[in-house]
């Protein structure tokens, strides 16, 4: 029972950090309303959803381990039985990757110019990923107990190791077409640059997560401690996304500041207004909330001669649901 009692502590470990990582998310959740009051209705769906699914998870984990833990802290033989709430709670870790790839897997196919084979193998390895997944714990509910739960170690291994792969893919694509975005301003590559480390962070750390659960699951198949990262991994999922959501406003941000030049000497300033006899950059004025638009208007006012306008435009990328 040294292993059941390694579990239980594992899962309660990773139960307080799940806490940790859904109060961030809940933040994240309540910056992107009060944000984005203009997103379409299917995307704030698609937050509030991942919001009650990852609510959801929590309650069913608690319950379990208050099953485990409190209920019948005098039968260890107890932690050997399957619950409603610990099948169900696992299914819905596995919904909450599946749904946040395939709005991955969106980003990508807007990014690649709507690349169908890329976009495809996506989308069919993580729905190998929740297919595996669904298929074990449906012979879960039906088995009632954990350990049988191993027979079908290969098929949830696979399943895992499909996840693993569509992130890592998500995570090169859309580093590699952000980087065929560059336009050669410094401002512009900057926000690309920063983008494109984004993208492989995020997507690296879920893939390593989810390949520790997988190993976790292969070498030590007696115990749960692989369900310590599977707490965990629904987090990160949704905490990723939102955290992408809520960037596009530091994006529009730093790409719509205006710069005045004075001509009469060297001296420059940031201003909002051009004075007379100056030149003034400004970078997207009427820039789309979703929208990396690169367009630079120069402004050129004296006192001797008629204001006159020249609008230069380097390229306008659209990054709405491609950050």
């Amino acid at each position: 029972m040294g292993e059941f009692d390694t579990t239980l502590g594992a899962l309660v470990v990773a139960y307080c950090l799940a806490w940790g990582l859904f109060g961030l998310m809940s933040m994240q959740s309540f910056n992107y309303f009060q944000t984005f009051v203009k997103d379409s209705w299917w995307l704030k769906t698609l937050v509030g959803g991942l919001w009650a699914l990852d609510t959801l998870q929590l309650v069913l984990i608690g319950d379990v381990l208050y099953y485990w833990v409190i209920t019948n802290y005098d039968n260890p033989k107890i932690l050997a039985v399957s619950t409603w709430s610990f099948n169900i709670g696992i299914l819905v870790t596995n919904l909450i990757v599946f749904i946040v790839e395939l709005f991955l897997a969106r980003r990508v196919y807007i990014l690649s110019s709507k690349n169908i084979f890329l976009t495809g193998t996506i989308v069919l390895l993580s729905s190998l990923y929740f297919g595996f997944e669904l298929a074990v714990q449906v012979r879960t509910f039906q088995l009632k107990e954990i350990r049988l739960f191993f027979e079908f170690q290969w098929i949830a291994s696979v399943g895992l190791a499909c996840a693993a792969a569509a992130d890592l893919l998500i995570a090169i694509s859309l580093s590699y077409y952000l980087m065929r975005n560059r336009t050669g301003i410094r401002t512009t590559d900057s926000m690309v640059n920063k983008l494109i480390l984004y993208a492989m962070n995020t997507g690296l750390l879920t893939a390593i997560v989810v390949l520790i659960d997988m190993i976790c699951f292969l070498t030590m198949p007696k115990n749960l401690i692989h369900i310590a990262f599977n707490l965990v991994a629904g987090k990160l999922y949704t905490n990723s996304l939102l955290a992408s959501l809520n960037f596009r406003d530091t994006i529009r941000n730093n790409s719509s500041t205006i710069n005045t030049f004075s001509l009469a000497g060297i001296n420059s300033t940031n201003m909002t207004n051009a004075q007379p006899g100056s030149l003034k950059f400004q970078n997207g004025p009427h820039m789309h909330p979703d929208t990396l638009d690169t367009q630079e208007t120069l402004n050129i006012t004296h006192p001797s001669s008629r204001d006159l306008e020249l609008t230069r435009t380097h390229s306008s990328m659209k990054f709405s649901n491609a950050v």
